[in-house]
């Protein structure tokens, strides 16, 4: 067990209820619903993590492949353990995941998402691609892409 105590770990369907809540509690506008992260599970089985702690799930991430490029389909943290290296863990979980089987991994942004710095750090970095009006309060997405 890592010295934080968070456990990374496969999700498995008895998760879904604690990552629906969390998807909620991130993305309150449009959270993804349970059969969303059911077809998750089945697509992306192993790129589909949790984080937990005291069998409790605070985070998760799924990552995908398609042919030769990976995507950051969607991670999220608790609100009230954001900032405390669970989102960090996810990411890095999904990038060796991703690495040996992609040449690069993208995610999509919110433009005004404190997490841009994270990803930063990851040596993400943005494409030049934004979608306007990607989020349902009307912000944009931008792209952002790591070689792997």
């Amino acid at each position: 067990m890592p010295q934080s105590g968070y456990v990374l770990r496969a999700c498995e369907f008895g998760d879904l209820g604690q990552v629906g809540q969390i998807e909620k509690d991130s993305f309150p506008e449009r959270p993804y619903g349970r059969l969303d992260f059911v077809s998750y599970l089945l697509i992306a089985r192993e790129g589909f993590v949790v984080a937990s702690k005291d069998g409790l799930v605070v985070g998760y991430v799924i990552a995908l492949r398609q042919g030769r490029e990976g995507s950051i389909q969607s991670i999220a943290v608790l609100p009230s353990l954001r900032g405390k290296g669970v989102g960090k863990m996810l990411m890095e979980s999904a990038i060796n995941h991703l690495t040996g089987k992609s040449e690069r991994v993208n995610l999509l942004v919110d433009v005004n998402n404190v997490a841009i710095r994270l990803y930063r750090k990851l040596s993400f970095k943005e494409t030049g691609k934004i979608v306007k009006r990607y989020y349902p309060n009307g912000h944009d997405a931008v792209e952002m892409a790591k070689e792997l």
